[in-house]
């Protein structure tokens, strides 16, 4: 590649670091500062702060209210530092087999281990996520360094597990088998996933597409990170306000309260309802998110620009399989 293997890994790690820690580490910062929803942040900062919510999370079978989603970035961090080190000190010749390899092993790894739990799924722990990883790397290997030969055999692979995937997720969902959705749901999404995202990668020429190239639907696309942080946050966080507020004008204004008790419970009936819910909902996360992609994830993002492939910092060719 002409650069240091540990330099890429540096300049890797770097990027994601300006991508993804600011954001992430505000959201933490504000749950400390929220006296009762942050509890759970204040009491296992460690596990939050080191990214290691996912495990945590499972020993104490135990999902926060607002920090329930954070495992799969956990996962995603987790990644993040092993990857790297696969993609770039083994020998590309093995990277394919490696790739299925650990595809096997996980698998095999969910059908052997399993045991049920009443609470918090093992699903969550990064080692019973790994094939999703090295399907991902899959696509990344064949529009990178696969020859044309493996490029067809990929294809064909993916064709066949997309035809046999579709009807044994249906099948699971009809028997309610825990234990094969366990061993099975997570390959067989990613590969649906696969074709999905291949699919976009080359473009769709349908409404799909025309769906997908959306101005807004891109925009939320870049502000997905921010509604990922706060979408569980929002929900919870209004309808203390909102209780607050409710209290404090029936205590001050009892006599209006009083007067209007049958409009204000109309009121409340509908601004409780499942869709003015979810609109109040929408409308404040994609504001938050917004704000969070304009003031801090867009301007800690600049810093990368510096490291972006064809820089003159460091120049990355396609074929390092390193973006």
């Amino acid at each position: 590649m002409g650069i240091a293997k540990p330099k890429v890994m540096a300049v890797f790690l770097l990027r994601r670091t300006i991508r993804i820690f600011p954001a992430y580490y505000l959201f933490l910062l504000i749950m400390l500062l929220l006296p009762t929803i942050g509890s759970e942040v204040r009491d296992n900062a460690g596990s939050y702060f080191s990214y290691l919510a996912n495990y945590h999370m499972f020993q104490s079978q135990d999902f926060s209210s607002v920090t329930a989603h954070i495992w799969t970035l956990a996962v995603e961090e987790q990644f993040y530092f092993l990857w790297p080190i696969i993609i770039l000190f083994l020998p590309q010749r093995h990277l394919l087999k490696t790739f299925l390899s650990i595809i096997i092993i996980t698998v095999a790894a969910r059908a052997i281990f399993y045991y049920p739990v009443q609470g918090i799924p093992q699903a969550i722990l990064t080692q019973y996520c790994a094939d999703a990883f090295a399907i991902g790397g899959i696509m990344a290997y064949k529009y990178t360094l696969a020859t044309e030969k493996e490029k067809a055999w990929i294809s064909r692979f993916f064709k066949i597990g997309l035809y046999v995937g579709v009807p044994v997720c249906i099948a699971i969902i009809i028997a309610r088998s825990y234990y094969l959705s366990f061993v099975l749901n997570r390959l067989l999404f990613s590969v649906i996933s696969f074709t999905i995202i291949e699919g976009a990668v080359k473009g769709y020429r349908n409404f799909f597409g025309k769906f997908l190239e959306n101005k807004r639907v891109l925009y939320v696309g870049r502000i997905s990170y921010g509604i990922y942080l706060y979408h569980l946050l929002v929900p919870v966080v209004f309808w203390k306000l909102y209780h607050e507020a409710f209290v404090y004008f029936k205590t001050n204004y009892a006599g209006f309260y009083a007067a209007h008790r049958k409009t204000i419970g109309n009121f409340e009936i509908v601004i409780s309802s499942q869709l003015a819910c979810f609109i109040i909902y929408a409308v404040l996360v994609l504001i938050i998110a917004s704000i969070s992609a304009k003031y801090i994830e867009g301007p800690l993002n600049k810093l990368k620009v510096g490291y972006n492939s064809g820089s003159k910092k460091l120049s990355l060719k396609p074929s390092s399989a390193v973006k």
